[in-house]
């Protein structure tokens, strides 16, 4: 887990009120075909002259894509099931096979 400390955050989306900034790495689900990341919303504030955090988000994208399909602000498990709107229970979510990739595609454990 320490190497995913070192792997460079990206930024989803910027505007000039906010920032979404994620993970470099995802939480890849072959079965859906989709990759979490955890991610910060950060709104900007003049006085301090830059983005502050504000709220974490888990933000899904389908695999392969650059552009997100789905973000909020809960954990991975809640966030997937709101996504797919309650057509996989939540229980079967959290034992869904995944694996964690690096930014440049590797996958670094499994779980």
């Amino acid at each position: 887990m320490e190497q995913l400390a070192e792997v460079p955050d990206d930024i989803m989306e910027s505007d000039e009120d906010y920032q979404i900034v994620i993970s470099g790495w995802q939480v890849h689900i072959p079965d859906l075909g989709l990759n979490l990341h955890e991610g910060i919303f950060c709104n900007y504030d003049a006085e301090e002259g830059g983005y502050l955090p504000d709220f974490a988000v888990t933000v899904i994208k389908e695999e392969g894509q650059e552009e997100w399909l789905y973000y909020e602000q809960d954990g991975f498990v809640i966030t997937l099931a709101n996504y797919l709107h309650g057509k996989t229970d939540v229980e079967r979510l959290g034992q869904l096979f995944c694996f964690i990739r690096m930014s440049d595609g590797s996958p670094t454990a499994e779980e």
